[in-house]
């Protein structure tokens, strides 16, 4: 706020200034007097168009009244200040008048008598002189009209950065709720496919169903806390996701054709979390891995400070499926979707191809700024 009227109180001055300039004349002073009379006129149409007649009348669209009261209201203040700049201009020419015949009385020889070449030369000079009246009140109004549409259009100028500002509020608000909303459905669909993974490691009576509850209450721990900030060390997203695909090994009897590829040259990085258990999810429910020997997931993460990489790539496994099956499996893809339009706009690319015998996917993301984002959708 100080730096606006800071800003304001230069403006003024500078109208002062080149007013000052456009009337200069034989006498500084004067001009500067003349300046100062049509700075105040204009500041008066200024502010009181500004602080009194736009809120009270121009907002509640009493548009005839306010321009009928504006254009009476200017023509007060151009008679006003034209009846005193005409003032001081007559005394100023005045007190000129009276100088000039004391200096003629000082000078002139008592033999001498030039009335006609004396009075022309007054008439000269009085006709120099009359430009100093610089100020006509058809100048005075137009520059008191333009002070009137320079309230007109920074009170256009606020009320759009104003009307902006809610709207980019309302946005970061309607954000953060889809956010929330497309966080609160993580915990539930992680939980409830975990919890099955298990079920069936107990019926079956497997050894490793004591190691997966573990494992699960780590991955709990994660999901319930770590994730829920708007970004998390890369490095924490990479050990979830080597704890979850040691979780689903649990699931299977011998070797699994898995293999999960690393290439991350920075311990800092930044990202969303839970980006990429959804497809690493759906690569072990729909590869056929443990039910066929050809069956393969192949994961692979890179990134440096300026960019990631995410790829998965897994093999199908020959089964149709209901299409409740197939809602749920989209459930967290369109999710991931959802939040990268939303955490990342125009700084993402993600392209599946599901054709064919393998379903393949490629996440790119785009890191610079993300500390600005951070601050962004924060809690």
């Amino acid at each position: 706020m100080l730096k606006h009227y800071s800003i304001e109180i230069f403006i003024w001055l500078a109208v002062f200034v080149m007013l000052t300039i456009s009337n200069i004349s034989v006498d500084l002073f004067l001009s500067m007097e003349l300046s100062v009379i049509l700075t105040v006129g204009m500041m008066i149409v200024f502010y009181t168009c500004r602080f009194l007649s736009i809120p009270y009348l121009y907002k509640n669209s009493r548009f005839f009244v306010f321009f009928l009261l504006s254009i009476l209201f200017i023509g007060g203040v151009s008679w006003l200040t034209s009846y005193l700049e005409d003032s001081l201009t007559s005394s100023y020419l005045s007190s000129l008048v009276d100088e000039r015949e004391r200096s003629l009385l000082d000078i002139q020889l008592p033999a001498e008598t030039k009335p006609f070449f004396e009075e022309q030369e007054y008439s000269e000079t009085s006709g120099e002189n009359s430009r100093l009246y610089i100020s006509s009140l058809w100048k005075t109004v137009i520059l008191y009209f333009g002070s009137f549409l320079l309230s007109l259009i920074t009170y256009y100028r606020k009320r759009t950065s104003e009307v902006e500002e809610q709207q980019a509020l309302l946005m970061q608000d309607k954000v953060k709720m889809e956010l929330n909303f497309l966080r609160s459905q993580i915990n539930p669909h992680f939980l409830f496919n975990a919890l099955n993974n298990i079920y069936s490691m107990i019926y079956t009576g497997d050894q490793h169903a004591a190691d997966s509850v573990l494992s699960l209450s780590e991955m709990l721990r994660y999901v319930t806390y770590e994730s829920k900030e708007s970004r998390i060390l890369l490095s924490g997203e990479v050990s979830y996701l080597e704890n979850y695909i040691e979780f689903q090994k649990f699931s299977y009897e011998g070797e699994i054709n898995v293999v999960f590829e690393k290439d991350i040259l920075s311990d800092t990085i930044l990202i969303a979390p839970m980006l990429f258990q959804p497809f690493v999810e759906n690569a072990f429910k729909y590869s056929g891995i443990g039910q066929d020997k050809d069956a393969y997931i192949r994961i692979s993460l890179s990134s440096d400070n300026n960019k990631l990489l995410f790829s998965i790539e897994n093999s199908k496994k020959k089964m149709s499926y209901s299409d409740k099956e197939l809602k749920n499996n989209g459930i967290g893809i369109e999710n991931v979707k959802k939040r990268l339009d939303l955490m990342y706009p125009n700084r993402h690319s993600l392209v599946i191809d599901d054709k064919g015998a393998s379903f393949r996917m490629n996440m790119s993301i785009e890191l610079d700024n993300d500390i600005k984002n951070n601050v962004l959708y924060g809690k």
